[in-house]
């Protein structure tokens, strides 16, 4: 089993490597004149000239975060910003519009199950303790200045031109734009997968991160406010395939932050021990095994890679 198992991994991984290098290259006609590709590289010396998008990516993504960071930040008096390298500020952003999203999501949600039908949805005793979902919201506020420290970084690296991320649709087409959603999401899938599993796998990786988040492993323990109750290393690492994929598969840097942060909300929704039948989506009922089982349902959104690996619980 572990031999398939290493062999199957090795396949995906090879499969992006070899699909990333044969999108770059059967893109390259995508600059057809010498001039627009000598105005490209002047602009930006450090992007090849295969390079498949033809618009100045660093100083759009540069506008593009400059223009996020006004519509969060805009409360701030301009001679404060104006101290603030774009940085900083971008970090600032991404933890606010996480401290909101976590805050009220996980709030309304939590109010929703148990205070207006919680008598309809949980049996008795199965509702977690309004000291655990307390814990539970401590720690993910603890942990979320430095989960925001990830997308910051990220727009950096993205503004210096070194990954594959574009800022209009247009560029590529509409097509393409799904083509690589594609892969860029089976991308992630796969090693978020294995970067969860390796979580528990990895004795000093479970003893040093991720038992935190285990600690709640009863269904009356569990709650939405336990989606970004992490150490924080351990949160950074499950989302980081999201942002090592922006190197080798093409992919448009809003879409790229939406995912991001949509994995706030899911991760709330999947914490609440409320099964649906949702398949192929891994569900509340799937990550609910994970919790007490610990050796299940390691995915992300989809059973797939649980099922390919032999990992996959089915809930009753």
């Amino acid at each position: 089993m572990f031999i398939r198992q290493v062999l199957v991994a090795g396949s995906f991984i090879l499969a992006f490597a070899a699909a990333g290098a044969f999108l770059q290259q059967s893109q390259a006609k995508v600059l057809p004149y010498q001039s627009e590709a000598s105005t490209i590289e002047t602009l930006h010396p450090d992007v090849s000239r295969l390079d498949i998008f033809p618009e100045p990516r660093g100083e759009k993504l540069i506008e593009e975060n400059e223009w996020k960071n006004d519509l969060i930040l805009g409360f701030l008096p301009t001679s404060v910003r104006a101290q603030m390298p774009r940085i900083v500020q971008s970090w600032l952003r991404c933890y606010l519009a996480c401290f909101l999203l976590y805050t009220i999501t996980s709030g309304l949600w939590a109010y929703y199950i148990y205070a207006c039908f919680g008598r309809q949805l949980f049996k008795s005793g199965h509702m977690p303790a309004w000291s655990d979902m307390y814990e539970q919201l401590k720690v993910a506020n603890v942990s979320m200045p430095l989960y925001a420290v990830l997308p910051a970084v990220t727009e950096w690296v993205m503004e210096q031109g070194w990954t594959r991320a574009y800022t209009r649709i247009d560029s590529i087409g509409v097509g393409k734009y799904w083509m690589y959603f594609a892969l860029y999401m089976t991308s992630v899938e796969f090693f978020v997968y294995w970067m969860h599993r390796g979580l528990h796998e990895v004795k000093q990786g479970y003893r040093w991160f991720h038992f935190i988040h285990h600690k709640y492993n009863k269904e009356n323990s569990l709650s939405p406010f336990a989606g970004l109750a992490f150490h924080p290393l351990d949160g950074i690492l499950q989302a980081v395939p999201y942002c090592w994929t922006l190197f080798y598969i093409p992919m448009h840097s809003l879409t790229f932050e939406l995912l991001l942060f949509m994995t706030g909300i899911w991760t709330t929704n999947i914490h609440d021990c409320l099964h649906g039948r949702v398949e192929p989506i891994m569900g509340a009922g799937y990550h609910t095994i994970h919790h007490t089982t610990y050796q299940h349902n390691y995915g992300h959104y989809f059973i797939f890679m649980d099922k390919l690996f032999g990992t996959l619980q089915v809930p009753i």
